[in-house]
């Protein structure tokens, strides 16, 4: 018997587990925060009462978008149908959202084409286990303090769309010492962690070379874990500045859509989240 039911907060590290076994890197924490958060819902595929998959969902108003992450099916349990269940449940529940939004693999984008995504531009995962970015004078950089939060949260709303305060506040409180602002305040970076990598991450800043500066004092603050930062292809320039420090593309992933298409990400918008957030 296969179903689909809501996971629960008490649920957390079960998702957490299932996104260890396909290399992923979200935390007990982060993976609470989807089955907590008002704007988040996560759910589990169980075969005759084991979990076998699961799908999240994280939904901006007023039913404009829908962003769908963390679509796993454990390996035992592929290539049954049961990825397509899931992203059917959700559209199911979205109908009278605009867009639908995932982020997937060349091969995963094979499971989404027949729904209805369409791929609209091209994503970058980069790491590395010893960074050595260039260091960029002439930019002052310094901790974020919460002070900060507000103005880095709307910044990142233009350039995302929506504003994610709930998860930028999540994330703050969970790494502030991963958090870093520039001397005026005009630009941030922030840092997420679990097992597998240190992750830059939501980097905002209309300058090249202080979105350069955030993420070389970036990679400086922790280097007990290979760190790792996902990019839009559009940002050639800040790409080939990462190259430049040791970071190797590791992963090609799709930016997926269905129903309308979204604007173009801005240039500012030097790094997405991560963790299937946007």
């Amino acid at each position: 018997m296969i179903n689909i039911r809501e996971i629960t907060p008490a649920e957390g590290a079960v998702l957490s587990r299932m996104s260890d076994s396909v290399n992923w890197n979200n935390s007990p924490a982060e993976c609470t925060l989807i089955t907590r958060c008002s704007n988040m819902r996560g759910f589990f595929l169980e075969v005759d009462g084991q979990i076998a998959g699961s799908a999240g969902m994280v939904t901006y108003e007023p039913q404009s978008l829908v962003f769908i992450n963390l679509v796993i099916v454990l390996p035992e349990f592929r290539r049954k149908g049961y990825a397509t269940m899931m992203i059917e449940h959700i559209l199911k529940l979205t109908g009278n959202y605009r867009t639908k939004k995932l982020h997937a693999t060349p091969d995963g984008s094979k499971v989404y084409a027949p729904l209805g995504f369409k791929p609209c531009r091209g994503i970058s995962f980069f790491a590395s286990d010893d960074p050595h970015l260039p260091e960029i004078e002439g930019v002052d950089i310094r901790p974020m303090q919460e002070a900060d939060l507000a103005e880095a949260i709307k910044r990142d709303a233009e350039c995302f769309g929506f504003s994610r305060h709930n998860l930028l506040t999540f994330n703050y409180q969970q790494n502030p010492n991963l958090a870093l602002t520039t001397g005026d305040a005009q630009a941030h970076i922030f840092g997420r962690r679990w097992k597998k990598y240190r992750q830059m991450t939501a980097l905002v800043s209309s300058d090249l070379n202080a979105a350069m500066a955030l993420a070389a004092h970036a990679s400086e603050l922790d280097k007990s874990q290979p760190q790792s930062i996902i990019t839009y292809d559009t940002q050639q320039e800040f790409q080939a500045y990462l190259q430049s420090g040791g970071f190797v593309k590791v992963r090609e992933m799709l930016d997926m859509e269905l129903g309308e298409n979204t604007p173009e990400p801005p240039e500012q918008y030097r790094s997405i989240y991560g963790g299937d957030m946007g």
